[in-house]
């Protein structure tokens, strides 16, 4: 019932509104047409005529489309700014994960100083702790980051050039860090944390990289490609003779 406003809400999407606002504007549509349908039914229609003369009276698709899409407050902000939201917010994101592991990090070693000036005394599980976290800034984080903007786009409709470029930024910029630690003593040598940014080697750097793409690129790409290969197909449905229509 009401299938047609399905493809109002895909053009909504594709034209670069927001998607809670074209959600929201569908929905409001979708109880707009009932009560139209209602209106015929109870004039005697059957309710797929109902149906056709609700959607009639509700305004074609190019109409719809065109009423939200005239009012630029409702795209979405990977819309009007990309280089902000896909640019600058792929180095934010990088960069907080990597904020937050060193605050972890200095608060582990800061509770574990007896005074102010001594030196601190780590758990036996500070190491683990390390590892872990190393991991999970150079493993983990790439590729869940790339994966959450791989999704915003995927809902977002987005065209792939933008959100390539934040993932390709994500792959290179996380496979950079690199962590250290020397725990120093008691007898004056300062324990230190430092991480620094560079491709160390170039088999690793590389070997990284890639995985960090295999893990986002590659099935962002695949998801896009598929999506317009079947919005061609469904084109060539719609069409007089189309791939479905047997002689």
């Amino acid at each position: 019932m009401l299938d047609g406003l399905t493809v109002v809400r895909e053009r909504l999407l594709t034209a670069g509104i927001a998607p809670r606002h074209a959600r929201r504007y569908v929905a409001e549509l979708r109880d707009h047409a009932a009560d139209l349908v209602e209106e015929e039914m109870a004039a005697g229609l059957p309710p797929d005529e109902a149906d056709a003369r609700a959607l009639s009276r509700l305004g074609g698709p190019d109409e719809l489309v065109h009423a939200m899409v005239v009012r630029g407050d409702f795209r979405s902000w990977g819309v009007r700014a990309p280089w902000a939201v896909y640019g600058l917010g792929s180095l934010g994101g990088l960069a907080a994960a990597y904020a937050l592991a060193v605050a972890i990090l200095a608060g582990i070693i800061e509770t574990h100083r007896p005074g102010w000036d001594a030196h601190p005394e780590l758990p036996l599980w500070f190491d683990t702790a390390f590892a872990f976290i190393r991991y999970g800034t150079g493993v983990l984080a790439p590729p869940a980051l790339g994966g959450l903007f791989a999704l915003m786009a995927t809902r977002q409709r987005m065209a792939v050039r933008w959100p390539t470029i934040a993932l390709l930024i994500i792959a290179i910029a996380g496979a950079a860090g690199t962590w250290s630690f020397d725990p120093g003593d008691s007898h004056g040598s300062p324990m230190e944390l430092g991480l620094t940014f560079g491709l160390s080697t170039v088999d690793s750097s590389l070997r990284h990289i890639v995985i960090n793409l295999l893990l986002t690129l590659a099935p962002y790409i695949a998801w896009h490609v598929w999506q317009k290969a079947m919005a061609r197909y469904s084109a060539l449905e719609d069409e007089p003779g189309g791939p479905l229509v047997h002689g």
